[in-house]
């Protein structure tokens, strides 16, 4: 059995909004992801575009054998639940169907987010959890 993941912060970090060098400040009420420099020095990113594209980066800076990296492998995983429970919407109880597409679709959405976290796969590359080479 794997080892259970922690949350990435403590209680008392996300009352403050900071994780080491890393915290989330509101300016004129825009948040920005700050990230601080050993010398002091300070990034900031803002938008929601920017800040994804973070989280993209962040993911993929992971090592592939860390269990918290999002994989093309977790999204086969989430898409084959999605389609599983349409099928059932489908060909199951009708009374059900309505419940299940919802449900599908919220498996959708997270799929749909996954996808756009993840690297691009070719139709040649495998769809394991091992990354590109860099």
């Amino acid at each position: 059995m794997s080892e259970a993941i922690r949350p990435a912060l403590e209680p008392g970090e996300w009352k403050l909004r900071r994780s080491g060098p890393i915290s989330l400040d509101v300016v004129d009420r825009i948040d920005y992801i700050v990230i601080e420099g050993p010398g002091g020095e300070t990034v900031k990113v803002t938008g929601a575009d920017e800040i994804f594209a973070l989280i993209s980066l962040a993911n993929d800076a992971l090592p592939p054998e860390d269990p918290r990296k999002i994989t093309h492998g977790w999204l086969a995983r989430i898409e084959t639940v999605r389609d599983m429970i349409h099928d059932l919407a489908e060909s199951g109880d009708p009374k059900l169907a309505s419940l299940r597409h919802e449900l599908a679709a919220g498996w959708d959405q997270m799929a749909q987010v996954l996808s756009a976290i993840l690297p691009p796969v070719s139709d040649t590359d495998l769809l394991d959890d091992e990354p590109a080479s860099r």
